[in-house]
């Protein structure tokens, strides 16, 4: 189950989180062959962005995309699902497709709790 974070300033247009909150778990269940309702998105709003010593505005600044798995997955997998989540978050927010960050964190056998136990 990949659980999503998505960090950036508060969009000028509020439906643009509700939009994010749909779109990113399809996309990225549709890129790795999982089901949507396995992946959880939540997102956080950040108060204000520096970048290159400049602050930044919504229309220029950069969302930082967290994704945290189980480490089973290929690496193609991975890719496509980073690839997935960068243009779901772009579009949703009506951001430049390369002004999104996106990192993915494996979790390895033995180092998540979920439904009441270690996975």
């Amino acid at each position: 189950m990949p659980v999503v974070t998505v960090e950036s300033l508060f969009p000028p247009d509020p439906e643009a989180v509700d939009r994010l909150l749909l779109e990113v778990p399809r996309a990225i269940a549709s890129a790795i062959s999982c089901d949507a309702g396995d992946v959880w998105v939540y997102w956080h709003a950040v108060g204000a962005a520096c970048s290159g010593g400049q602050l930044r505005s919504f229309a220029d600044h950069s969302p930082v995309v967290t994704i945290r798995a189980r480490a089973w997955r290929t690496d193609d997998q991975v890719k496509r699902g980073m690839a997935a989540a960068a243009a779901a978050v772009a579009s949703s927010l009506g951001l430049p497709l390369e002004e999104v960050w996106v990192h993915w964190l494996e979790l390895p056998p033995g180092r998540v709790y979920a439904g009441g136990g270690i996975r």
